[in-house]
């Protein structure tokens, strides 16, 4: 690991070894208590982009997923690493490979990052791309060097939660920076090497664009401002979807190669959400794009997604940019 990652550790790594039920209680406590005006922030969103019936307990969900399909944590705040399971299987090992990469850099760069964790738009999205993919690309490494039974016994291992009863998005939101993170890192060290990298810990990613699409974060292509639109209620929830959120809500109605091509070229969006009766939220977004091109890829996009809403969604205005109404 050090090898791979071109760094040394500065001091030893203490690491925890735990039941299940005792791992789960331990990565609940380092999550703290719920906190129920965020949690309807996230649900309003989600449910008026039409990603989650309104009537979700978004908490449990959350909790579900996570108590699931997290095995091993590292807590920057403690230093100390956790893993789910009492002997050293080679799932364990493949584990520890992952989570000691983010001690390392976090001994390195610091991981406990409370202005980017405060920030309202996608720097911590981006920022969690970039740490994950990092040890992502560790844990590859060091399972491609294992035995074929080894290998198999940890991927067996890693998948044992299963997949857990909850709105795919939930799955989709949590596991995003997984799988974009190590196809960014790669490109970073294809760009520069373990330099860049490690640079790459100075001057993070800032959006989910710059995560799918590196290039952008080589050129330095930050997000647009937008103006925030106006609620037609008592506003909840205010920030932006960025390109992920954009494709999540493209493609739950058009399929994803339609997504694909109307979130494309994302500059930059602003979105509010509201309550707009008992159980019912709606959201206003305003969004604009790199160059024409992308702008009409987006409105095709945008027109067969609101046919296909049952009238719950409309495009309310384009020009500079493009403001988009939805409803649950």
């Amino acid at each position: 690991m050090q090898t791979e990652r071109g760094l040394k550790f500065k001091h030893r790594v203490k690491v925890t070894l735990l039941s299940s039920s005792k791992f789960v209680a331990k990565l609940r406590s380092t999550q703290g208590k719920d906190d129920p005006a965020e949690i309807e922030k996230t649900r309003s969103t989600l449910a008026a982009l039409g990603l989650i019936p309104a009537s979700t307990d978004l908490a449990k969900a959350f909790h579900t997923a996570l108590d699931a399909g997290v095995i091993g944590f590292y807590d920057p705040k403690s230093k100390q690493l956790y893993v789910r399971g009492t002997k050293a299987t080679p799932g364990v090992q493949a584990v520890l490979s992952h989570e000691l990469t983010h001690a390392l850099t976090d001994q390195w760069f610091g991981l406990d990052r409370p202005a980017i964790a405060k920030d309202t738009q996608e720097k911590d999205l981006a920022f969690t791309g970039l740490t994950e993919g990092d040890a992502e690309r560790t844990r590859m490494s060091y399972e491609a060097k294992m035995s074929a039974a080894d290998k198999t016994a940890a991927e067996k291992e890693e998948a044992s939660g299963g997949t857990p009863k909850v709105p795919q998005v939930v799955l989709e939101l949590i596991g995003f920076p997984y799988a974009v993170g190590p196809s960014f890192v790669d490109a970073v060290l294809l760009h520069g090497g373990v330099a860049a990298l490690n640079n790459a810990y100075r001057h993070p990613p800032v959006s989910s664009e710059q995560l799918l699409n590196p290039d952008s974060y080589f050129a330095h292509d930050d997000p647009k401002h937008v103006a925030t639109p106006h609620a037609d209620g008592t506003a909840l929830d205010r920030s932006d979807l960025g390109e992920i959120g954009l494709f999540l809500m493209l493609g739950q109605r058009i399929g994803q190669q339609a997504a694909v091509a109307g979130s494309r070229g994302w500059g930059g969006d602003e979105y509010v959400s509201w309550k707009a009766g008992p159980g019912r939220y709606c959201l206003r977004d305003s969004v604009v794009m790199d160059d024409a091109a992308a702008t009409t890829q987006l409105h095709s996009a945008l027109a067969q997604w609101a046919q296909s809403s049952n009238g719950k969604a409309h495009i309310e205005s384009t020009g500079k940019s493009t403001t988009f109404v939805s409803c649950s």
